[in-house]
């Protein structure tokens, strides 16, 4: 998925990549969207509470049978790490919605038309209302000053991903683009890892993910790369320890991760 241009024109050459991590030199930074470049819970949680409350047309009850299917919990404040909220995809999400309307005796939409309406609640409402979880452009412009080639892989639509890389001016220095419907495969496959590194000239081994979940980070370590967890997204320090290569606050610390000079 390179961002509507030819390959050739950006390609460049990562004989000998750029920076150091773990051991390993990195050529290429793979970006998970939300919970990575975009705080989760103060973008999507008042999008999930505000949208469940429509579905269920003002029937409180039923509108928290369908957060919790989502995959969060109201009265623990808490995302589960693995619930469709956080780990899947739209029509994750539309599978679980289905099932408790059905089991309510409630209209269900077909999974495809109810996946349909939340990529258009993504790109009309989670787009407007994303929250950074730093500087993205100053980041992105450092990285690849630096010689990195940056993508990003969401569970989102690849059209949501593309407007909001252009709502923070941050899409002139991402390559590669790839979302739940682009064709290439859904996270955590691993082969979007390799997709990626192919469309840099590069290897897996040479890639770093960033991401927010187990799926990033278990996406990784199928593909042969390392990997970097943030705590900006649904998932708590303690359950991405004992998967990711490193945990940090969120990927404002990559320059200083990397060694990377202003």
């Amino acid at each position: 998925m390179i961002q509507g241009r030819n390959p050739k024109e950006w390609e460049r050459d990562f004989e000998t990549p750029t920076v150091e991590f773990q051991g390993r030199s990195i050529a290429a930074i793979l970006f998970d969207k939300d919970g990575t470049l975009f705080d989760f819970r103060k973008t999507w949680l008042p999008i999930l509470l505000n949208g469940t409350r429509e579905i269920a047309g003002g029937d409180e009850v039923l509108a928290k049978e369908l957060v919790i299917a989502a995959g969060y919990d109201p009265d623990t404040d808490r995302f589960a790490a693995d619930g469709p909220i956080a780990a899947g995809n739209p029509t994750d999400v539309a599978s679980a919605w289905r099932t408790v309307l059905q089991r309510n005796g409630k209209p269900a939409p077909s999974e495809q038309t109810f996946a349909g309406a939340m990529d258009r609640a993504s790109r009309s409402r989670g787009v407007a209302t994303s929250v950074p979880v730093t500087d993205l452009h100053a980041l992105f412009a450092r990285l690849e000053n630096a010689g990195l080639v940056l993508g990003l892989a969401t569970s989102d639509s690849e059209e949501s991903a593309r407007a909001s890389l252009a709502r923070e001016r941050i899409d002139e220095f991402v390559h590669f683009v790839t979302g739940y419907d682009s064709g290439i495969g859904p996270k955590p496959d691993p082969v979007v890892v390799h997709a990626f590194a192919r469309s840099a000239n590069t290897n897996a081994s040479s890639v770093l993910v960033a991401g927010d979940t187990w799926h990033d980070i278990l996406m990784a370590r199928e593909a042969g790369a390392l990997s970097v967890a943030v705590l900006t997204g649904a998932v708590s320090h303690e359950e991405l320890v004992p998967y990711a290569d490193i945990v940090v606050d969120s990927i404002a610390e990559l320059p200083e991760l990397l060694g990377i000079e202003r």
